[in-house]
């Protein structure tokens, strides 16, 4: 993936762990990948949770002390509470299924912090999009669709007509980043 980030992977993490608030102290994060995150969250003493359907990122998580699940996160109904929800770079996984992963993100958290690359060289229809293709790709081989700026913020302004709530874009580099907040914020009990 650091190829993909052209050596500036770490950077997207950084830029999430930057937007967490204090009172953040349950997170849930989804298709992880990698313990960046985990790694914070048991420094700073916050309970993290971790799905993933690749059980090596998974034994990877466990090995090293943190709470992770494998699983196929479209299988899942619901997700146990969190005060916020934090999915970076694998929307795009989930292009045909979108509304079943808005209402199990919005299942656990009334606040998620969505991190989606938005300058892709996968999109490029050369050796280089090929093999970044290849190297992203989770169930069906190697896969196109990509988000960019505007279909992103076109799917937002579409939801937000069907489910209640505000999002600020943070920050836009080669990931847009994003914090999504419910207007109107009840207790989610989940699991």
């Amino acid at each position: 993936m650091n190829f993909l980030y052209l050596g500036r992977y770490r950077q997207r993490f950084q830029d999430i762990i930057a937007v967490m608030a204090p009172e953040d102290r349950r997170i849930i994060e989804l298709c992880f990948g990698d313990i960046y995150i985990a790694e914070y969250c048991k420094k700073s003493e916050r309970q993290w949770i971790g799905y993933d359907i690749n059980d090596v990122f998974v034994n990877y998580a466990l090995e090293h002390g943190h709470n992770a699940v494998c699983a196929d996160i479209l299988s899942l109904k619901k997700l146990p509470p969190a005060d916020v929800l934090i999915f970076a770079g694998s929307l795009y996984h989930f292009n045909e299924n979108l509304h079943h992963i808005w209402q199990l993100m919005t299942s656990c958290a009334t606040r998620i912090i969505l991190s989606e690359p938005i300058k892709n060289i996968t999109s490029n229809n050369n050796i280089i999009g090929k093999i970044g293709a290849r190297a992203s790709a989770v169930r069906n081989g190697a896969e196109t669709f990509r988000f960019d700026h505007d279909s992103l913020i076109e799917m937002l302004d579409s939801f937000q007509e069907t489910y209640d709530f505000t999002y600020e874009i943070v920050s836009e580099k080669k990931d847009i980043l994003i914090i999504i907040n419910e207007r109107h914020q009840h207790r989610h009990t989940g699991l």
